[in-house]
């Protein structure tokens, strides 16, 4: 004859401490999926910081650029028309 492990105090002993080791495990891997979480978006931050810094630079360098050829290309334009001014 069997008796039922919740009809006996030794039986409410045991599933408590079997349900207080569950939460305990529980606790702790959900701790760790929030530390795995932390870690990974600090990671994407630091990786998004990097890459708007190189956009910042290439736009940068583009403006830039862009200035010069602005001014070369009016020196060149001139040099052009006087050079043809002067051959004629």
């Amino acid at each position: 004859m069997s008796v039922p492990v919740v009809a006996h105090p030794l039986g409410w002993i045991v599933l408590g401490a079997a349900g207080f080791l569950a939460y305990k495990a529980g606790k702790k891997a959900g701790k760790k999926a929030e530390e795995d979480i932390a870690r990974t978006s600090l990671s994407d931050r630091v990786i998004k910081g990097a890459m708007k810094a190189a956009y910042k630079t290439q736009k940068g360098v583009s403006e830039g650029l862009g200035k010069a050829k602005e001014k070369c290309g009016t020196l060149w334009e001139e040099a052009r028309t006087e050079a043809n001014a002067t051959s004629d």
